[in-house]
This record gives structure tokens, C-alpha cells and sequence, in this order.
């Protein structure tokens, strides 16, 4: 992926067939729709090129995480609103309470190893909390991260380096973390095997 004149971001990723991509595609134009938004608005809210969303909608390219928040700021939502539904029917009165662990939803970032698991029984909130999934060599993406806000968590099992402005710090298994998520932040796996850190985003960019 590169950028564009004007800071926009333009689509190189191959075309993808996967049902986990069409599916994040077909959830961005539903919010879109929802909000009867046009491509084009859209475009110049998030900047991102319009022919990049539409393969992105039409599952044929990949966003980054980098790209896919953009796209969430633009739309006005938390990340959680990006996540696969699950059809699992939650009991009252759990419903918006407890999240079970057959019941999270998920969304895949396989270029970059990592995978985030929902854990927050209710979505649209200013908090959501998730569990992270790093595959050896897992990572956050090519560019750093930013939201208004703040991140805290603590890795449940292997260990990762988190790196915020431009200081890195190597944590393990039960060492916990919380800074102001609007310095640019990022994140690697450092563990042999997988790594899951509990991550939770208090989120001030809509309220």
C-alpha cells in the first residue's frame, strides 16, 4: 500500500477471495449505507482513495489496520463495529452483560499475523475491550497506531514489544500496560510461539 498525492491512500493489494474479507467489506457498506454516506464522502473523511474502498467493500483488497481505522473515523465508530457477526442467540438478561467465549467475534489481519477477538458484550461504547492474537513475528502493522484516548491491558501468555512515541518496552507474561493512545504506538510479537495480550481501548474521539 502506498500513499497518494494528498495524503491519500491508494489500493496495490491483490484481489482476495476470502470469506473473511467479504465479509469485513460488507460491513463497511452497510455502516456506510446506514449513514447514507457515498463512497465519496466517505473518501474525504477518512482519506482514503475511492477506488481502494470500493475494492475493499467488494472484498478484493486488504485494508491494514492503519487503513481500516481510518476508515473507522470516518464512519464514526468504534473498531468492535468492524468485527464478524456471530448468529450465536445471547440469553436474556446476559445479552448485554457477558460475552462467552463461544460467542466472540473475530477479525482476522493475517498479513501481519495478528487477530483480535472481541470481548466486550456491547458494541458502539466508548470502551471495548479485546483479546489480541500475535503469530510468531505477529505485528501491528508498517505504520504506528493513534486514537484519542487511552490503551491499557496485560499479556496473558508469551511476551511482545510495545512501542510508544519512541520508547520500546519488552513485556511478558502478567506485566500489564496503559498510555495515552493518542502517541503514536505500536506492537510485535517477541515470543517463539503465539502471544495473547488483553487489550482494552477507552476511546474518546466520538463522545
Amino acid at each position: 500500500m502506498n500513499e497518494g498525492v494528498n495524503g491519500m491512500v491508494t489500493d496495490t493489494g491483490e484481489p482476495a477471495s476470502d470469506s473473511v474479507l467479504h465479509d469485513l467489506g460488507s460491513r463497511i457498506r452497510e455502516i456506510r449505507l446506514q449513514q447514507d454516506m457515498t463512497l465519496q464522502d466517505l473518501s474525504a473523511r477518512c482519506q482514503v482513495s475511492i477506488a481502494m474502498l470500493s475494492h475493499i467493500e467488494r472484498g478484493r483488497s486488504t485494508p491494514s489496520i492503519k487503513v481500516l481505522d481510518r476508515i473507522r473515523i470516518g464512519l464514526g465508530v468504534p473498531f468492535g463495529a468492524f468485527f464478524e457477526k456471530n448468529e450465536v442467540l445471547k440469553p436474556e438478561p446476559e445479552a448485554h452483560v457477558i460475552m462467552r467465549r463461544e460467542q466472540r467475534p473475530v477479525l482476522r489481519f493475517d498479513a501481519t499475523g495478528l487477530t483480535k477477538e472481541l470481548l466486550s458484550p456491547v458494541r458502539g461504547t466508548q470502551l471495548e475491550m479485546m483479546e489480541l492474537c500475535l503469530k510468531p513475528g505477529g505485528h501491528s502493522g508498517e505504520e504506528p497506531w493513534r486514537r484519542v484516548g487511552e490503551k491499557c491491558g496485560m499479556v496473558l501468555t508469551g511476551s511482545f514489544s510495545l512501542t510508544i512515541g519512541s520508547t520500546s518496552y519488552e513485556l511478558r507474561e502478567g506485566d500489564a500496560f496503559q498510555f495515552d493512545s493518542s502517541t503514536p504506538h505500536s506492537f510485535q510479537n517477541t515470543f517463539a510461539g503465539e502471544s495473547r495480550i488483553l487489550w482494552i481501548i477507552l476511546s474518546r474521539e466520538f463522545g
